[in-house]
């Protein structure tokens, strides 16, 4: 038996966008509300401050901006896409569960535990 804990802090810096665009698409957003959240993740860039001037533009290719209203939400559903293949991987027999007594259901993971 082996357990898995990973640091969901750090997962907003790594969250692919084409990712979160599939998963709303999937979950059976509206294509204009899809397209309009992809085009506020598409906005962000940013300059770096160096010796008093600044560098060029830096346009990142990934991630969700931490402190942002609208993230949190945005990351729930990209967890939402991890938990649904952790579940698909129980059902083929790639994974188990664990049960806390006989009777209980088996449990794969506990997501926003502290």
């Amino acid at each position: 038996m082996a357990a898995i804990k990973l640091d969901m802090s750090k997962a907003y810096d790594k969250v692919e966008w084409t990712f979160l665009e599939n998963m709303m698409r999937r979950m059976g957003f509206h294509l204009r509300w899809v397209q309009l959240i992809m085009k506020y993740v598409y906005s962000i860039s940013y300059k770096i401050k160096v010796n008093d001037s600044y560098t060029h533009r830096i346009i990142p290719q990934r991630g969700l901006r931490q402190g942002n209203p609208l993230s949190p939400y945005l990351f729930i559903l990209c967890a939402e896409g991890l938990s649904a293949l952790l579940q698909k991987a129980e059902q083929e027999g790639k994974l188990e569960g664990i049960k806390i007594c006989q009777r209980a259901p088996r449990v794969n993971h506990l997501f926003f535990c502290r």
